[in-house]
């Protein structure tokens, strides 16, 4: 494959919008309005004025697989070494018979029959995203974020399936059709062959790079330094947040030939790599509160200045840029029963990028978390992608579980599709997600503080001080006298 094949597969603008962290992980994704510590960076700054704690601090490891229909098919050709039968049933025409004896005949038409089965909606990715947070009071937070996606994705032209064969052993192109079932082989005839040949062999797609494996892979990182202000009215507490990101992006993509196994797929033999320089980032988050009540709205666009992130000089093939386009999502969270329980809903109100090209992410979610103590979490609930149009995972149902001091925390969350495909033979989730968490916070919540009730003076409350009373006293008979004088002119 030429560099210029390769270089056209970095042309990337890829970041959806993924939970992170433990409290959204288990809550079915949800953030934008009750993620309120120090990972409020991240989902929605301006929940920093509305902090369950003074400070927080946390480290998290999340990882994400999400497959369709393609690693299990992938291993399947690999041990059936599509290429190599490939290879070996066009040497051998135009001899009827000849690959009977090793099987190719067999091995073709399962090969054939999977691609055919694979078809063009089939993708897999694994995302892995580190971070460590820091909430340092209820208007400052800053964390490091790094988000690595890596994407396998089987390129079959349904077009190019035919079993047509090419023989120039003897100097003139001859073209044959090939029937697996009886291992024959049947001459074209005349100019049609080669332009049949052309437009629909599955040979002709393997060896110019029609069909294929195309590997690609993006990390992002980024540390967003997060601000919030508070403003009060008459109707309720309006936030308005910020996240100022300094980022960097690093780009492999890479094809490799059908019959490659999803071990041996992203082996950095033929990588090509694309380093950019860096960037910044901008978030903008509101967060409102309506005047007695303990709902919470909210809304966050990220990336709202269109990140572009300018390739390398230094590196001569390529000259596309990275961009990262803006994302916007909307979430609510009602605390009930004394604040122990809180629902939470959220969703993309943008279609967002992923690092496959052309296929979008759109989730919208809910979760509930019951945390009875400062010790003790626990949390589930469901999401669901509206846009994906490569994967088929149903519902997404989450649930996570957290214990410790409140100094020192262990969560644990997880997520897992009601959808399920096929490897090895087993039935395993199209999506699954894992993450783990400590959590360390201090001090009170400035979002349990109530603001404080203020005693009127009754009326009759006596004053014990002798000087005011008396003065008192001298001013009510003199208001007296006053008003016994002015009855006395009227009745005049």
């Amino acid at each position: 494959l030429s560099i210029a094949t390769i270089a056209s597969l970095t042309t990337l603008n890829a970041l959806e919008f993924k939970p992170v962290g433990f409290k959204a992980t288990g809550m079915g994704g949800t953030g934008v309005a009750s993620t309120r510590g120090s990972l409020s960076g991240y989902y929605n700054p301006a929940l920093l004025r509305f902090s369950d704690y003074t400070s927080e601090f946390s480290l998290n490891i999340g990882v994400r697989v999400r497959e369709n229909n393609l690693i299990d098919n992938m291993d399947k050709l690999n041990d059936l070494e599509i290429d190599k039968v490939i290879q070996r049933i066009g040497d051998n025409a135009p001899k009827s018979g000849s690959n009977t004896a090793n099987g190719d005949n067999v091995k073709m038409q399962q090969s054939l029959d999977i691609l055919k089965d694979i078809g063009t909606n089939n993708a897999f990715t694994l995302s892995i995203t580190p971070s460590f947070t820091a909430q340092m009071s209820d208007a400052f937070a800053i964390g490091a974020y790094v988000n690595a996606d890596i994407a396998f994705r089987l390129n079959i032209d349904p077009n190019h399936l035919d079993l047509i064969f090419k023989d120039d052993s003897n100097g003139i192109d001859a073209y044959y059709q090939y029937t697996p079932s009886n291992d024959t082989y049947t001459a074209k005839v005349g100019t049609f062959g080669e332009e049949e040949y052309k437009s629909s062999s599955l040979e002709y797609a393997n060896n110019n790079g029609i069909n294929y494996v195309e590997v690609n892979s993006v990390t992002v990182a980024e540390v967003p330094i997060s601000y919030a202000k508070l403003f009060d009215t008459k109707n309720g507490s309006l936030s308005v947040g910020a996240s100022i990101k300094p980022m960097n992006v690093v780009t492999t993509a890479q094809k490799v030939s059908l019959g490659t196994s999803s071990d041996d797929a992203d082996d950095d033999s033929d990588n090509y790599e694309t380093t950019y320089d860096p960037t910044i980032g901008l978030d903008l988050g509101f967060a409102y509160r309506p005047v007695d009540s303990k709902i919470t709205f909210g809304l966050v666009g990220k990336n709202i200045n269109t990140p572009t992130f300018k390739v390398d000089q230094s590196d001569t093939n390529t000259t596309e840029d990275f961009k990262i386009d803006p994302m916007v999502r909307a979430g609510v969270s009602l605390p009930v029963w004394n604040d122990n329980i809180e629902f939470a809903f959220d969703i993309d109100l943008t279609k967002n990028d992923t690092i496959i090209q052309g296929e979008q992410s759109q989730y919208v979610g809910a979760g509930i978390e019951l945390h009875p103590s400062s010790w003790f979490s626990l949390r589930v609930g469901a999401m669901q992608d509206l846009a994906s149009e490569k994967f088929d995972d149903g519902t997404i149902v989450t649930a996570g579980l957290g214990f410790g001091l409140k100094w020192l925390q262990f969560d644990l969350s997880a997520m897992a599709s009601t959808n399920s495909g096929e490897y090895d033979g087993n039935s395993i989730p199209k999506y699954v997600a894992i993450n783990a968490s400590l959590i360390s916070r201090w001090g009170d919540g400035y979002n349990k503080k109530e603001a404080p009730e203020t005693t009127p003076i009754l009326p009759e409350e006596k004053h014990t001080n002798t000087n005011y009373n008396n003065s008192s006293s001298n001013i009510n008979e003199k208001a007296q006298k006053a008003y016994d004088e002015l009855d006395r002119e009227t009745n005049q």
